[in-house]
């Protein structure tokens, strides 16, 4: 069942295929005998494998390399800067931490507006947090953080932000790492963590109602140029 979901996650989301260590380790780690971690490997690998062969193939008939998934040929305004750096590119980095770490509202004329390159991770799911301050750093604690951290780096390394968007989009992919995290860290959750998780509510909640809704855009500032990152100048 891992492996088909894996499978059909990566079909969705190709950068989750970083995820894919976590479930190698796992079984490779694991006290059973042999023979039974072979088979583990096997009930995980083929589906996995038939699914990668069934995308390979469509991005075969579709673009004539199989493992082109058609971002290349997006429509887009800027086409040129994709041809230039590419779709991923460590020069992308800077840019995007600045708006994971640093998204912020600011004040406009009609009240607080958000930057359509959306606000901070830790602003949005503050809980994540937790992940970093493990009771006890086990090894399924160290594995979970390092897999959300190389399933990150394909949305951290990408040609834009996530634009348009609330909060950071690409960060549901390293998500179920990062809870795992907390979960398998086993410090007690206290008043602290539940008051961060109901503001991930509320503000998420907000970014539910009012995202892309009519009568909603004085919230947002859409820069079609992508190169405003924050306040538009004076």
């Amino acid at each position: 069942l891992a492996g088909l979901c894996l499978g059909l996650a990566i079909g969705s989301r190709p950068s989750l295929a970083f995820a894919l260590p976590f479930f190698v380790v796992e079984v490779l780690g694991s006290r059973d005998e042999r023979p039974a971690r072979l088979r583990k490997i096997l009930r995980f690998g083929v589906p996995l494998l038939a699914i990668g062969a069934l995308l390979a193939w469509h991005n075969q008939a579709r673009f004539g390399d199989p493992l082109e998934f058609g971002h290349r040929y997006l429509e887009i305004r800027w086409r040129d800067r994709i041809e230039a750096t590419g779709l991923f590119d460590l020069a992308y980095l800077p840019r995007n931490l600045r708006v994971v770490f640093g998204g912020l509202p600011f004040r406009g004329a009609d009240g607080w507006v958000i930057n359509a390159h959306g606000l901070a991770l830790w602003l949005t799911s503050p809980f994540f947090l937790w992940a970093l301050w493990p009771a006890k750093r086990s090894r399924l604690w160290c594995l979970s953080v390092t897999t959300a951290l190389l399933v990150a780096l394909p949305g951290l390394s990408y040609q834009n932000t996530g634009w348009i968007q609330f909060g950071q989009r690409f960060s549901n992919d390293y998500a179920p790492f990062v809870i795992l995290a907390i979960a398998v860290g086993t410090r007690p959750l206290g008043r602290l963590f539940w008051a961060a998780a109901g503001w991930a509510l509320l503000i998420n909640g907000f970014g539910a109602w009012s995202f892309d809704r009519r009568g909603c855009e004085r919230f947002y500032f859409v820069d079609p140029t992508q190169q405003i990152l924050g306040a538009p100048p004076s």
